[in-house]
């Protein structure tokens, strides 16, 4: 198969705002789609839950793995947990008995082959990473590429991956800056390109609920890596880098 699209079975684009939450839009998004396409459920999943119950901060971000392991265990509705671009409590607002109108996953899987993770795209969205570069911020539309050393990274970013075209040697990413950034809130990124497909990971989705139980204590959350290195060069070698950068929306990767 050489052209996969799953744009038609996603939800809404969203907005993280000013919080580095990116791993938990990624993965709820990938998520959905995989819940729509493979057992035929509208599902819209929160945000907050998969992120702060994850042991995320805004200032600091998460990474893919806590996330997807907190779906796993379960995370409310969309609306039963409102998500807010600030830090706060795991569970802080929740419905009541949120584990029976709640969802969650079977497992998932990290990918690092291409040829895997076409395989598997061509079942359901993936969740992926990428470096984002100054060029990123001003994507419109078509294939984007980085603009090698003129183009400094601003850190790393989790997306959702919904298909990709080989005529176009691209993946199509879903983004979660809103629907004024890109295509609607969608690009075309070539392969290869800002560590892309480097790494992806794939969800089996379950009609099975969370369990009734109390939420165990986040994890610590993560330490950023050198990458703030990267974003303190942006800043300096970039005289537009400041305006264009959005505070904490980006995570930081670890080597």
């Amino acid at each position: 198969m050489s052209y996969v699209d799953w744009t038609d079975y996603c939800n809404e684009i969203r907005d993280q705002g000013d919080c580095g939450s990116c791993t938990a839009f990624g993965a709820t998004g990938a998520a959905e789609a995989n819940f729509k396409i493979l057992l035929n459920m509208e599902v819209a999943m929160s945000e907050s839950d998969a992120f702060y119950c994850s042991g995320g901060k805004c200032e600091i971000g998460n990474y893919v793995e806590p996330v997807l392991d907190r779906l796993v265990k379960g995370v409310s509705t969309k609306d039963c947990s409102v998500y807010v671009d600030h830090d706060i409590a795991c569970g802080s607002g929740r419905c009541s008995n949120w584990w029976e109108t709640g969802y969650r996953i079977q497992s998932w899987k990290s990918i690092r082959s291409v040829d895997e993770m076409k395989q598997a795209l061509a079942v359901a969205p993936l969740v992926g990473v990428m470096d984002v570069h100054q060029s990123f911020m001003n994507y419109i539309s078509g294939v984007y590429h980085s603009l090698g050393f003129i183009d400094p990274i601003l850190g790393g970013h989790c997306i959702t991956i919904v298909g990709y075209d080989d005529a176009k040697g691209a993946w199509k990413l879903r983004n979660s800056w809103g629907t004024n950034w890109g295509m609607n809130g969608y690009c075309w990124i070539k392969y290869g390109d800002s560590a892309i497909d480097s790494e992806m990971w794939s969800i089996v989705p379950t009609t099975e609920k969370p369990l009734p139980e109390d939420d165990p204590v986040p994890p610590d959350p993560p330490t950023p890596s050198p990458c703030w290195l990267g974003n303190g060069l942006a800043k300096v070698g970039n005289l537009f880098a400041k305006l264009f950068k959005r505070k904490g929306r980006f995570y930081y990767l670890n080597p």
